[in-house]
């Protein structure tokens, strides 16, 4: 036996003679091999995955080819962030490894791998990143959110189906692994090596990344879905804490604290204001951005005997910062917060809050929930006297996808409202069903598989909302003495995934249509072709009146008074440090604050905005803190300790904690 077993001993000890000893990174490769990668590993490269499936995905539908460069350029920014949290696990490891650690570290993986999905999800729905914020605005109304969910999983319910069977089964093996995390790896040299190897990884993407994006042929698309990721979000939260916690407000003027004077004319001759908001609505798809689509006939045809001021812009793509823009014409606070709706002890003075000193009445109408977003608040804060909404109704049967309704069911109560009483009145309503998912009465045509072709369906709906809102006048015998004001909330943008694109601003989102009618008063006559602004609604209508504003203090203008070619009408997508910027002329400038980035378009020559200028980084410089001083001007003081519980128009519950309300309805 002894003999037989010295010539393996001595092959072995040659063996070992031809590699004296094995390298260190061969030792770490085996190491790792022999030891299966731990869970939450897993789950952090299944997050990583779905990130570059989604960025991938929008790349192919947007036909850019930018081979391996262009995807480095695009995933760079993730590759970072998650090497960053396995290098953060990694540490944590090394300072104490224990099973509860271990549990510690399983739950902050699922919660990226989370992060990632939903992402994911609104970068390939909307084109930008999810924000932080709008992920904090969201979770504080999910009763509201919920009913958008659900809208989009019938859209896509196989899908659906597939992805919670999926997410089930992760969810399973994750609670098994909470409660029996595995055996660990004891050996700290071992975590030493693996936090070393992460660390030079790390360091490699941030040397290439600046390389890729210079060699990328994505340009500007590119920038938009490299900034799209966890690491930018991150930057700016840590960003956002290290600012100076001194912030720019503004005291907004209370009911009766502007400086107007009253129109000369008797009560009983004053016009009535019939105001309407076009959801949705961009100015390059109605019948007068567009002749050939022919959505919006009956619009065009009161351009045609009134006034169209056809270079108008809205100020922010939410419905409530529009709202606000239009009747208090003060810039609304561009953060992804709808804190305007807040109860305030004294409504901020507004168009209703005007004309009231002249002896107006004022009710607004919508089809869409009163309880999203406090809209009963944000009403009552604006001074109007009655405010109804789709819960008033009080028939299911009229609603129209997760907010919307039929539209032409707000005329009845309208208009018995306006008959209650003697007197001139301010009438608003927002039409709805051009809103996604862009649905219609059974009776107005069956929806089509195209969804572009369905949203222009719903313009022409809201069209013939229009049409029969002035027959109703007319059988009222108010068309004579009434003034109508159409314009839209803000626009969309079709050139990304389901129509809703409204966080890039494009100028399909930020420029709509406005028109001004007042059959015998005010002559047709051809379209207004100067900038103008949401701000300008209030003071134009005041103005046409009779009412002296010349020392109200307004931000917006008189739009019958031609606007100077320099005058600058910002603009802003939703949420907080997002693109936002002005027109000047036919000038556009979008500062995008996450890529700290300045693009400049000729609009004249370049009305796609598919090539930017090229501008001195002086000037850039310039416009950058021009636009970011115009932001941190629109900031508002709430208590954050404040809480309000009022009961508000007959049927409102509405509370609210700080800079958060909601709205409850009482039948």
């Amino acid at each position: 036996m002894v003999l037989n077993s010295s010539p393996n001993r001595n092959a072995s000890e040659g063996k070992t003679a031809l590699n004296p000893s094995r390298t260190w990174l061969r030792q770490f490769v085996s190491a790792c091999v022999r030891r299966n990668p731990r869970t939450e590993s897993w789950i952090l490269s299944i997050g990583l995955a779905c990130t570059f499936m989604g960025k991938f995905l929008i790349l192919r539908r947007q036909t850019l080819s930018g081979g391996l460069v262009g995807i480095v350029h695009v995933m760079s920014s993730d590759l970072i962030f998650f090497t960053g949290v396995f290098l953060l696990f990694r540490m944590l490891y090394l300072i104490q490894l224990s099973r509860w650690m271990a549990r510690g570290i399983l739950l902050g993986s699922v919660l990226v791998a989370g992060w990632s999905v939903l992402n994911t999800g609104w970068l390939i729905e909307s084109g930008v990143q999810f924000q932080p914020g709008v992920l904090w605005v969201l979770l504080m109304n999910m009763k509201e959110v919920w009913p958008l969910v659900q809208g989009h999983m019938a859209l896509h319910l196989g899908k659906m189906v597939i992805l919670g069977i999926f997410m089930l089964v992760i969810l399973s093996f994750f609670l098994w692994k909470l409660i029996r995390p595995g055996k660990l790896v004891s050996s700290r040299s071992f975590h030493v090596r693996l936090l070393c190897v992460n660390l030079i990884f790390f360091f490699i993407v941030l040397l290439v990344q600046p390389l890729a994006k210079s060699a990328s042929r994505l340009g500007f698309s590119g920038d938009i879905l490299g900034f799209s990721s966890h690491w930018y979000a991150v930057r700016f939260v840590i960003n956002r804490s290290m600012e100076e916690s001194a912030v720019h407000t503004r005291n907004i003027p209370r009911r009766g604290e502007r400086d107007v004077d009253l129109p000369t004319r008797s009560r009983n001759e004053l016009p009535n204001i019939v105001l309407v908001l076009l959801e949705s609505t961009s100015y390059s798809v109605t019948s007068m951005g567009n002749p050939q689509l022919n959505t919006t006939p009956f619009l065009q045809q009161l351009a045609r005997d009134g006034v169209e001021f056809r270079r108008t812009r809205s100020l922010v793509a939410q419905t409530t910062k529009a709202f606000w823009a239009v009747l208090t014409s003060t810039t609304p606070v561009i953060e992804q917060d709808y804190v305007e709706a807040v109860p305030v002890d004294t409504p901020y003075e507004s168009l209703a809050t005007l004309l009231k000193r002249a002896g107006y009445r004022s009710a607004f109408f919508e089809m869409s929930k009163g309880t999203f977003e406090c809209a009963p608040g944000l009403f009552y804060n604006l001074g109007f006297d009655w405010a109804w909404f789709r819960e008033n109704l009080e028939d299911p049967s009229a609603h129209l996808g997760y907010m919307s309704g039929e539209d032409c069911r707000m005329l009845d109560p309208a208009f018995q409202w306006a008959a209650s009483d003697s007197g001139p009145f301010l009438l608003m309503f927002i039409t709805s069903v051009s809103h996604h998912p862009y649905e219609l009465p059974a009776e107005f045509g069956s929806p089509s598989t195209d969804t572009y072709k369905n949203y222009l369906q719903t313009l022409r709906y809201s069209d013939y909302f229009l049409e029969k809102l002035c027959q109703e006048l007319k059988d009222q015998g108010l068309k004579k003495n009434t003034i109508l004001c159409v314009l839209g909330d803000h626009g969309t943008s079709f050139r990304v995934q389901m129509g809703k694109g409204r966080w890039i601003p494009y100028e399909e989102v930020v420029r709509i249509p406005w028109v001004i009618s007042w059959p015998g008063h005010l002559p047709s006559r051809d379209p207004l072709e100067y900038s103008c602004s949401q701000l300008d609604v209030t003071p134009t209508l005041l103005k046409l009146i009779g009412f002296d504003i010349r020392n109200a203090g307004f931000e917006g203008k008189d739009a019958f008074t031609p606007s100077k070619p320099n005058r600058r009408t910002y603009f802003s997508s939703w949420y907080d440090n997002s693109p936002l910027g002005f027109v000047e002329e036919y000038k556009k400038v979008i500062y995008w604050p996450y890529i700290d980035k300045v693009f400049m378009y000729d609009l004249a020559t370049d009305p796609k905005e598919m090539h930017p200028v090229t501008i001195s980084p002086e000037k850039a410089e310039i416009y950058k803190k021009d636009i970011s001083r115009w932001q941190e001007k629109s900031q508002i003081y709430i208590d954050a300790k404040r809480h309000t519980e009022q009961f508000l128009y007959d049927h409102w519950w509405t509370f609210s904690v700080g800079r958060s309300a909601w709205a409850y309805y009482v039948p």
